[in-house]
C-alpha cells in the first residue's frame, strides 16, 4: 500500500497541473457572463465585461452605418480534443450592441437590423 500512495499523489498533482494549464490555451473554459452586458453597450463596455471576442464573424457597411458581429465561445476540456459547448454572436451597429444570441437564431440579421434602424 505504501508504494501505491506516491502513485496516487502523482496522479492527483498531474490532474491539478493539467487544470491550471488551461489558461495558457487560446480558448475560454469559463462561463460567458452574458448577464453583465446590456443592449446599448458600446464595444469597449462589452470587451471590459466579456473580454476579447473569439472571432469577428463579419462586418457589413451600409450608407448610414456599419454592422459588426462578434463571437464568444465556451469550451469544455477533455482528454484529447476539447469540445465547443456554447457560442454566442453579438451584433453591433455603429459600435453599439443591438442584440445577441446563438448562431442561427436570426437569419440575415445584419440586413434586418439596418432596415429597422433606417425606417
Amino acid at each position: 500500500m505504501k508504494k501505491l500512495s506516491p502513485l496516487i499523489i502523482l496522479l492527483l498533482t498531474g490532474c491539478t497541473f493539467l487544470h491550471q494549464d488551461f489558461d495558457k490555451y487560446d480558448k475560454n473554459y469559463n462561463e460567458i457572463q452574458l448577464q453583465s452586458i446590456t443592449i446599448g453597450d458600446n464595444k469597449k463596455q462589452v470587451e471590459d465585461s466579456l473580454g476579447n471576442p473569439a472571432n469577428v464573424i463579419g462586418s457589413k457597411s451600409f450608407e448610414h452605418g456599419t454592422i459588426e458581429v462578434w463571437s464568444y465561445e465556451k469550451w469544455h476540456a477533455n482528454l484529447g480534443m476539447d469540445n465547443l459547448e456554447q457560442v454566442y454572436w453579438l451584433y453591433f451597429l455603429d459600435d453599439i450592441l443591438m442584440q445577441w444570441g446563438r448562431p442561427g437564431d436570426w437569419r440575415r440579421e445584419a440586413d434586418r437590423i439596418y432596415e429597422l434602424r433606417v425606417r
